[in-house]
């Protein structure tokens, strides 16, 4: 994997970066407050970091509270959210040395298009990551190679912030 060209996102709040692939560019005006990176593609596709902070230190990782619930449970936490839902598959994978929970599934769009989101999870503390890797259904294959870069490169030490 040639990552010349490519640029690296240094986050400025949290302790983490990750490469991203020439064309894509980063999205400086965010509206969501938990959201700290964006990094968009100009056609609709998005990989964007959010860290939510919760009042109360939980035992379990994200992990092991996602891991604990059916296809049919996450489903229908999505579907209050996006609408009709599709698991696609989930499991567990290593992003920046640290095990993440991830869920890829599809949720409804505009004009019939779906949304394919490989979603990832890791929590620490009382903090939780989530990277949405975004993109328009027919564009998974065209889109997977650049999520690839960004979650291969992606590297963190904690959650806690600089």
């Amino acid at each position: 994997m040639s990552l010349m060209g490519q640029t690296k996102f240094e986050s400025r709040k949290y302790n983490y970066s990750f490469i991203y692939p020439e064309g894509w560019s980063r999205k400086d005006q965010i509206y969501d407050p938990s959201v700290d990176a964006k990094i968009v593609d100009g056609r609709g596709n998005s990989f964007i970091v959010s860290i939510k902070s919760f009042p109360t230190y939980s035992s379990q990782s994200a992990k092991e509270q996602m891991e604990s619930l059916s296809n049919q449970e996450l489903k229908e936490q999505f579907d209050a959210v996006s609408g009709e839902t599709e698991i696609v598959k989930r499991g567990t994978v290593y992003v920046g040395m640290k095990e993440f929970y991830y869920i890829h599934m599809l949720a409804p769009y505009v004009d019939g298009y779906k949304l394919y989101h490989k979603m990832f999870y890791y929590s620490e503390g009382n903090k939780v990551m989530a990277i949405d890797a975004c993109s328009i259904e027919s564009y998974k294959d065209e889109t997977s190679p650049a999520f690839g870069i960004m979650i291969s490169t992606f590297e963190f030490s904690n959650l806690k912030n600089k």
